[in-house]
């Protein structure tokens, strides 16, 4: 690594560094320019001289003893530096490794695997001269192909598999990548799994879950003078009276439902579009409330939260804040609580992690969802996976409730869901349900501007896609329909105006914003502050945080789960993620109306083949079959 890489990164630890009071971005490139190479020592020998003439005295020994204070971070700045790495991972690597961190990587390099891919970990190793057959580089090389499957959202991969991928790293013959992988194994960086290995962490999580929901599948008596075991006459009695008392007429599935939620502590509630799952989960809480079970409410989505609130009359919580909750004492989840977490299918492993550590032993869990929407960002499968444990109880609703004369989404989507695309009526304005404007490829973008248009603006309109990039993308969709909205306004101190549709970027916790919340924007300041409105709460945002807001006319199909909007517009582009899930999450997105904009053909194509969460691999299904003693029928891995 060149010495201007090195000091690049020691002027930017410097500037944003709190810790170096008075040295911005300006004071700290100017030491660079006049010191050159000899900055680095200038500021570990604490050499006033040299640095004086630029500072001046007392500035001089503030920055001298902040550096010495702060020397262990900085002697990491520099050797990340040396060897290509990132200069803002310093503060990481201290944490992890306390002020000795420089010294231990120089002597060890594989330790920078916890944060960086093995090529640039590899190339500081050669550097230091180590050798290529050390134990620590073989087992490194394992470890990162077990990273990159993980972060490909696969928890296990097949030893054969991890083999090749490892021996590919190490430019090692077969013999000696089998051998670096049983090194692994031996030292647990590599556990394993029926035939197949997984890394450490995730293999923790998916036994911790596993042995969890066997604990809760287990017979148990009630812990609770109130909360007691439930008979099956008095639930029945209990349905029988549910239309007067809450004012709903179950059908045959829905009462099963409930009869299942209240008699069993895990369980599954799932169903499509328009089935009825938001009225069996309001008499699901009435009838845990009448039988003294307390009830917490959550969704992953904070507008999937909302809906539920509403659907339910009780409150509910976004995972993080109900669990954020939970640490601070602030809620307390007693012997016989029920937790209800909807849109489930979102649900990535270390989140379904999180809430069984949070639940006593004796609690009970229900989560809804849907399986045939997209599987989670994050990595593994949850509500995927267990739908297809026969142990775990489980009701499917099917039976569409919502009938076709108020949409025609539900049957729609009843037909993508099962894989086939059934005939859609050519787009008019005038007609509402789901329909199709047959395009080529080159035609979409422009397409889109004409049919949000016909359908009054993009008020009442949201642009869901496959693609962030692309003419038809959402960062081009949002930049035009931006710049129309903009049309003839005058130049502000935002890139933002008064109504339009915005997402946020990042996960706060402060403010309950998740990366995905849907909101908009109630006005701009003259400052540039952007007032926002999200789920019925304001936020003025400011500074590096309007680098996390965006414009939200078109959105991706992942960040739009949990959320509805009257109309929606979904672009046909051909590629690798649009797959049956995708289009059936978007579309089941719509309340009033869809409208698909691109070839019939690859809309065809993409509902009959497999949806890509059928080939992620994880080791969930026979981490339970283990703890579940071989009861499970299926040791299938998903």
């Amino acid at each position: 690594m060149s010495s201007v890489h090195e000091r690049t990164a020691i002027v930017r630890h410097l500037a944003e560094d709190p810790a170096f009071v008075g040295i911005g971005y300006a004071t700290a490139g100017r030491l660079s320019t006049l010191l050159g190479d000899d900055l680095a020592r200038a500021l570990a020998e604490g050499d006033l001289a040299a640095l004086t003439p630029i500072l001046g005295a007392e500035r001089s020994e503030t920055l001298v003893a902040a550096w010495r204070d702060r020397q262990g971070e900085g002697d990491v700045v520099v050797w990340l530096a040396e060897n290509g790495f990132e200069g803002r991972l310093a503060r990481k690597v201290v944490g992890l490794w306390g002020a000795e961190a420089a010294s231990r990587l120089r002597a060890d390099p594989w330790l920078m695997m916890a944060l960086a891919d093995f090529e640039p970990v590899d190339a500081a190793a050669r550097r230091l001269g180590l050798p290529l057959d050390a134990d620590e580089r073989r087992i490194a090389a394992v470890e990162a192909v077990l990273y990159r499957r993980l972060d490909e959202h696969h928890t296990w991969t097949e030893r054969g598999e991890v083999e090749r991928r490892a021996g590919r790293l190490l430019r090692c013959r077969p013999a000696e990548a089998a051998e670096a992988v049983s090194k692994a194994v031996a030292m647990r960086a590599a556990v394993p799994l029926g035939t197949g290995l997984q890394p450490a962490g995730a293999a923790m999580m998916e036994a911790f879950v596993a042995d969890a929901l066997a604990g809760l599948l287990a017979e148990r008596r009630s812990e609770d003078l109130i909360a007691r075991e439930v008979g099956a006459e008095e639930i029945d009695a209990w349905l029988d009276d549910a239309s007067g008392t809450i004012g709903v007429d179950l059908g045959i599935e829905q009462r099963t439902a409930v009869r299942m939620a209240l008699s069993s502590r895990f369980g599954l509630l799932t169903g499509g579009a328009g089935v009825g799952k938001t009225t069996v989960l309001k008499a699901i809480v009435d009838a845990s409330e009448h039988f003294g079970r307390a009830v917490h409410q959550m969704a992953l989505a904070g507008r999937a939260a909302v809906r539920m609130t509403e659907a339910t009359g009780r409150k509910a919580w976004t995972i993080a804040a109900f669990l954020k909750s939970v640490e601070a004492r602030q809620i307390v989840v007693g012997p016989e609580a029920l937790l209800v977490v909807d849109e489930s299918s979102m649900l990535d492993l270390p989140t379904l992690y999180r809430i069984l550590r949070a639940m006593p032993a004796s609690g009970r869990l229900l989560l809804v969802g849907d399986p045939a929407q997209l599987p989670p960002i994050g990595f593994g499968l949850t509500l995927h996976a267990l739908e297809r444990i026969p142990a775990i109880p489980k009701v499917e609703l099917r039976t569409i409730r919502r009938q076709s004369t108020t949409s025609g989404i539900p049957v729609v989507a009843a037909a993508i869901r099962d894989g086939r695309l059934p005939g859609l009526e050519p787009f008019d304005r005038e007609t509402g349900g789901v329909s199709i404007l047959d395009c080529g490829p080159n035609e979409i973008a422009s397409q889109l501007v004409d049919v949000v248009a016909e359908l009054g603006g993009i008020g009442p309109v949201r642009i869901l896609s496959a693609l962030k990039a692309g003419a038809s993308g959402t960062a081009a969709m949002n930049a035009c329909f931006h710049r129309i909205v903009s049309l003839g306004g005058t130049a502000g101190p935002s890139r933002f105006v008064a109504g339009e549709p915005v997402v946020f970027l990042r996960n706060d916790y402060r403010r309950d914003l998740r990366n995905g919340s849907l909101g908009e924007v109630v006005s701009v300041e003259t400052d540039g502050a952007v007032i926002t409105l999200f789920d019925g709460s304001e936020h003025r945002l400011t500074g590096r945080d309007l680098d996390d807001l965006d414009h939200a006319y078109a959105i991706t199909v992942h960040k739009a789960q949990g959320s509805a909007f009257r109309t929606v517009v979904i672009p046909i582009v051909a590629s690798r993620l649009l797959d049956r899930s995708l289009i059936y999450t978007a579309l089941t997105r719509g309340i009033d109306r869809v409208v698909f904009v691109g070839s019939r053909d690859v809309l065809r194509l993409s509902v009959e083949k497999s949806p890509n969460s059928a080939f992620r691999q994880t080791g969930l299904i026979e981490a339970i079959d283990e703890h579940l003693g071989g009861e499970n029928q299926s040791s299938e891995l998903v």
